[in-house]
């Protein structure tokens, strides 16, 4: 049973949003921005973004058209342009969770998890790849006896102090 990948988007997969989406999803927002919550005064500065991103979403290859489907309006947001670029690439002080880093950190973790799957199955065939790394094993080093704060003694050091020690008669 062949490993299939998690279904993404064909690269460069994006429809346009009709102009009547658009409408359906301003007005749903009371034309607010759904980031800051100001008001989307002026609609050339207005931008649309899918939630979750478009990249981020299965495929349904029967449809040609991702899950939830790229133009719903439930799964559209307006908002300013600055807005939606905080949300595309991430903070100032940080990318992690923008949609760009979300993107490329499931892309990663897809190419991982197919190695991972591919060792897995080839284990059992003869003409499977063998791996170049070399085996490596683990330090040893003596166990600790002795006091709870950590002063090590030896069995044999205990053995020597207990057999000088005077003999107690009661």
């Amino acid at each position: 049973m062949p490993f299939e990948p998690a279904n993404a988007p064909p690269v460069g997969f994006r429809k346009a949003i009709p102009l009547s989406v658009k409408l359906t999803v301003v007005v749903a927002q009371d034309a607010l921005c759904t980031t800051c919550k100001e008001p989307l005064r002026n609609l050339a500065n207005v931008e649309f973004d899918h939630v979750p991103a478009l990249q981020l979403r299965l495929w349904c290859e029967e449809v040609k058209d991702t899950v939830p489907a790229a133009n719903d309006p439930a799964a559209i947001e307006a908002k300013h342009a600055d807005c939606h670029a905080a949300k595309t690439f991430g903070g100032k002080a940080t990318k992690r969770g923008g949609d760009i880093t979300e993107i490329a950190r499931t892309r990663r973790l897809t190419e991982q998890q197919q190695e991972f799957r591919r060792r897995i199955l080839s284990k059992g065939e003869e003409d499977a790849p063998v791996s170049t790394k070399p085996k490596s094993r683990w330090p040893t080093r003596p166990f600790r006896t002795g006091g709870p704060h950590g002063q090590e003694d030896t069995r044999r050091q205990a053995r020597r102090r207990r057999d000088d020690a005077p003999a107690r008669h009661h």
